[in-house]
């Protein structure tokens, strides 16, 4: 081993496609109401009382164009229910089994453990514009990585951590998908 004094292998990686994967939520809830709710009723009144528009147009606007980063308050509103969908966007969002994020996938078909979301962690236009500014560690447990990777391969099961799985069960309990 190269370096036998490292004892945690971890990634800080981007997650390409969050932002457009909500803002197409957004867009299906706007034009087909009460199929899906990614935010609660209490974010949405916060949302609008805060911006004093319409919560759901409002926030495929100021996601797409960036402008809620400079709102305090707005940063500060979005970072739980953005932390909760980027669990689900990572966690439960599939394509033919498999997480729908390609870096997601990587690291899992590699036998990393989904470890921990990083809110504000990529500030710059691109992260902002990718992820909401939201970044992700994937662990690798070097004796366990081989069994991950077989068990993602072979069951499509993401092994998360309870940082993970518990901002998906919360996006389970508030958002109506």
């Amino acid at each position: 081993m190269e370096f036998p004094q490292l004892k945690v292998f971890s990634t800080l990686s981007p997650i390409p496609g969050f932002t457009k994967w909500l803002t197409g939520l957004l867009s299906s809830q706007s034009k087909e109401a009460g199929r899906s709710n990614p935010f609660t009723e209490s974010e949405f009144r916060e949302i609008s009382e805060i911006t004093g528009d319409p919560a759901i147009e409002v926030l495929k606007r100021l996601l797409t164009n960036n402008e809620w980063v400079r709102s305090e308050r707005l940063v500060g509103l979005l970072q739980q229910p953005l932390l909760r969908l980027c669990a689900w966007y990572l966690y439960g969002e599939k394509h033919r089994g498999y997480a729908l994020n390609p870096v997601a996938n990587f690291h899992l078909q590699n036998g990393a453990v989904l470890w921990r979301l990083n809110w504000m962690a990529d500030t710059s236009p691109r992260g902002i514009t990718a992820s909401c500014g939201m970044m992700v560690n994937y662990r690798y447990f070097l004796e366990d990585t081989a069994h991950n990777s077989a068990v993602y391969l072979g069951t499509k099961q993401t092994k998360a951590s309870e940082q993970i799985l518990s901002l998906v069960s919360q996006f389970q309990q508030h958002s109506k998908l």
